[in-house]
């Protein structure tokens, strides 16, 4: 008598293999999505930095563009121009936030820019 598979170790070993192929492919498929994910927040967030100028303190409650902020700097190019103006938050100011026990006297505030990664940024001024 000659040994070979039965059909049911064949199609077990096909399930097997299936089985592991499905997960192998969501588990690349979730480090895909968050690859994503981080690449967009990153890029977010350094587009955020523009936000950070003093004169977005005076735009409270207000949907402004980079460029409107950092008009003061000179800006020529007019791709950057144009490039900036694309790049919009909605920005909140929150009172001075109090310090207790402060050594040197300093003023904190908040700064919340609201788009698809909403962050909030801390500025110490004396």
């Amino acid at each position: 008598m000659r040994s070979a598979f039965t059909i049911i170790e064949i199609i077990i070993s096909v399930v097997i293999i299936a089985m592991t192929t499905l997960t192998l492919a969501k588990i690349s498929k979730q480090n895909s999505t968050m690859v994503d994910y981080v690449t967009n927040r990153l890029k977010n967030e350094l587009s955020n930095t523009l936000f950070l100028h003093p004169d977005a303190f005076n735009y409270d409650k207000s949907r402004k563009d980079a460029y409107t902020i950092l008009h003061s700097m000179g800006i020529r190019n007019d791709k950057t121009k144009a490039y900036l103006k694309t790049l919009k938050r909605k920005i909140y100011i929150q009172e001075d936030i109090p310090i207790k026990k402060m050594i040197i006297p300093v003023k904190l505030n908040a700064i919340m820019l609201q788009s698809s990664f909403s962050t909030r940024f801390y500025r110490i001024e004396p």
